[in-house]
């Protein structure tokens, strides 16, 4: 219960007051006294030992007016429970592939096309010579 206030203020530093003390869930009110701000009060010192939380009541002297300020419990914070989720696998997506378009703005270069042309062979036909058949003989 190592808890302390500082109880202070900047108009009324150096000003003595009276100090009440209710603290939480209690209906006891203890007297701390007149005390001269800034004033450290440190509860666990009580008898019986008591927490910072509750209301403290400033009556300053000077000016017959009363403060209040309430320094209320803390409550827990909640603990984030861990859910463990399943990751979900990719499904595979088909890729689209592009069909290639014509583009009428530009003009289609020509591939050279290489076209055999044929070639004459001579054949040479012999001629027929006359042949002589008279038996008496040929002029």
């Amino acid at each position: 219960m190592s808890q302390e206030v500082l109880i202070s203020s900047p108009h009324y530093d150096g000003s003595t007051g009276q100090l009440l003390f209710k603290p939480v869930s209690t209906d006891t009110v203890i007297n701390l006294g007149n005390v001269t701000f800034p004033y450290l009060f440190i509860p666990s010192e009580l008898i019986p030992p008591k927490e910072i939380y509750g209301v403290y009541t400033i009556l300053i002297l000077d000016d017959d007016c009363s403060y209040y300020l309430t320094i209320p419990r803390p409550t827990p914070t909640p603990t984030p429970t861990v859910t463990t989720t399943k990751t979900q696998t990719p499904t595979v997506t088909p890729t689209v592939t592009t069909t290639p378009t014509f583009n009428p703005c530009k003009v289609p270069t020509q591939t050279p096309t290489t076209t055999q042309t044929p070639t004459q062979t001579l054949t040479s036909t012999p001629t027929p010579t006359p042949s002589c058949t008279n038996p008496c003989g040929c002029n």
